[in-house]
């Protein structure tokens, strides 16, 4: 049930300790409308209010993305050269890089073209709010928890 002006449903409080381990061995995923890029994830948190999913881009990639969301991101490890165009006309672009300890956000309709330029992979936190229920496993699935 929606609460106040708040335009989802409630949510429950949530808290998450990042398995780094559990995201170095999680399966690659196919990028949608980006032939050829695999990625890999986990969510770690699913509320009405907000998705926080783990992800991983691999070194060498260079791909675009646009957004359909409010979006927030921060760095954790890696390095991406990122270009960023903003809606409505997409004549203003930023192009900066991207390191550890970096938190960015992307409006709703933003494109952007990512090179991850490090030799590990790119490893962020997406904050995606509300949650689009994007299809990540989660941790427990990850490590084959059933209950």
């Amino acid at each position: 049930m929606p609460i106040g002006l708040a335009p989802t449903q409630r949510s429950g409080f949530a808290v998450h300790k990042i398995d780094q381990d559990a995201m170095d061995g999680a399966p690659m995923m196919p990028l949608p409308f980006a032939d050829g890029i695999e990625i890999r994830g986990y969510s770690a948190i699913n509320e009405p209010n907000c998705q926080i999913i783990v992800e991983d881009f691999m070194p060498g990639q260079e791909f675009e993305w646009t957004f359909t969301h409010d979006e927030m991101q921060y760095c954790l490890s890696g390095e991406m050269e990122l270009t960023v165009w903003l809606p409505p006309l997409y004549q203003e672009k930023i192009e900066t890089t991207i390191t550890p300890g970096t938190l960015y956000t992307y409006p709703v309709g933003a494109r952007k073209r990512v090179k991850i330029t490090s030799d590990e992979p790119f490893r962020h936190l997406c904050f995606c709010p509300p949650s689009p229920d994007y299809p990540f496993p989660t941790l427990a699935d990850l490590k084959g928890d059933k209950g």
